[in-house]
């Protein structure tokens, strides 16, 4: 399951980028998610609760359909349409070393630490490598967006794992789509955007339907079952797989091989992750002063713990 969404999601850089040649970004999106999301929606009613029941429920929808929905994709989108697809999969690369620093922040069991906030700085070098701010190759307004959008993303990721609701994915999924969807056709006609009446044909075709139907309905499936299963950072770090899937479809299908600086900020972001998650570093060097070494679970079920000198 883990590939398989890295792969889908990979692929949808590329289809972003071809479609947003002959349609305007918000247009773009917010259609594509009004048909996924009433896909999904439809299938959730067929096949189990699909009506919120609780406050928590509703936040969760209400929490997707605006983060992770509207407020990542329309920047996604929105940056994409200035810089290339296989450059915006290495800035949403940053996503699970900002998971971890928002799960340190929102969640009781997560304490951030001096070694997060260094990896967040290492990721963010990354970002600015890619970027190159000497230079004129790649637009800085279209990385700041994705960056942004990114940061949306691993707020919603942890603030929905922070909710705790029962709500079937599929209902959640198809509730914060239609919700999302119609934030970002929203966000479509307050910047004028001209509506695309051929979204659905032509170059734009295919694009879109794989959008639809393979990175929105199958990948968010796989995705917020993953969610369920293993938490926010742990399924974040798929993010890490989707510039290499990304890279190998922009090369196949447009015929684009990535560049040096692309593979170094992608390396730099990837070292961010490395300290983001790693344990203390005190620790594992054994610098402690007491030292757990051995665990053992007696007979009578207390723990009995032994120190080191």
């Amino acid at each position: 399951m883990f590939v398989s969404l890295a792969s889908i999601w990979g692929g949808s850089f590329v289809a972003i980028e071809m479609g947003l040649g002959s349609v305007p970004p918000l247009w773009f999106a917010g259609l594509r998610y009004l048909l996924a999301g009433a896909v999904i929606s439809g299938v959730a009613a067929a096949t189990g609760r699909f009506r919120p029941k609780d406050r928590s429920e509703w936040l969760s929808i209400a929490l997707v359909g605006s983060f992770v929905v509207a407020g990542y994709h329309g920047l996604l989108y929105l940056g994409t349409a200035v810089i290339s697809g296989s450059i915006s999969s290495v800035i949403v690369s940053l996503s699970p070393v900002l998971t971890t620093v928002a799960a340190g922040a929102m969640l009781a069991d997560e304490s951030p630490g001096v070694v997060d906030g260094l990896g967040l700085l290492v990721g963010l070098a990354g970002v600015v490598v890619i970027a190159n701010p000497g230079g004129s190759s790649v637009p800085l307004s279209g990385v700041a967006l994705v960056f942004v959008g990114v940061a949306l993303f691993a707020t919603g990721s942890v603030g929905l794992r922070a909710l705790d609701s029962g709500l079937p994915a599929a209902s959640l999924q198809g509730w914060a789509m239609l919700l999302g969807s119609t934030m970002l056709v929203g966000g479509a006609v307050l910047r004028g955007e001209s509506f695309p009446t051929g979204v659905a044909s032509g170059e734009s075709a295919l694009p879109f339907l794989y959008l639809v139907f393979g990175a929105a309905v199958v990948g968010y499936l796989i995705y917020f079952d993953l969610l369920s299963r293993i938490g926010p950072v742990r399924v974040n770090y798929v993010a890490y797989l989707e510039p290499v899937t990304a890279a190998m479809a922009a090369w196949a299908v447009l015929g684009r091989a990535p560049t040096a600086t692309t593979a170094a900020g992608f390396l730099l972001v990837a070292a961010g992750f490395a300290l983001a998650t790693t344990d203390d570093p005190l620790d594992r060097l054994g610098l402690r002063s007491e030292e757990i070494v051995q665990s053992d679970l007696s007979d009578n079920g207390s723990v009995e713990v032994h120190y080191a000198d």
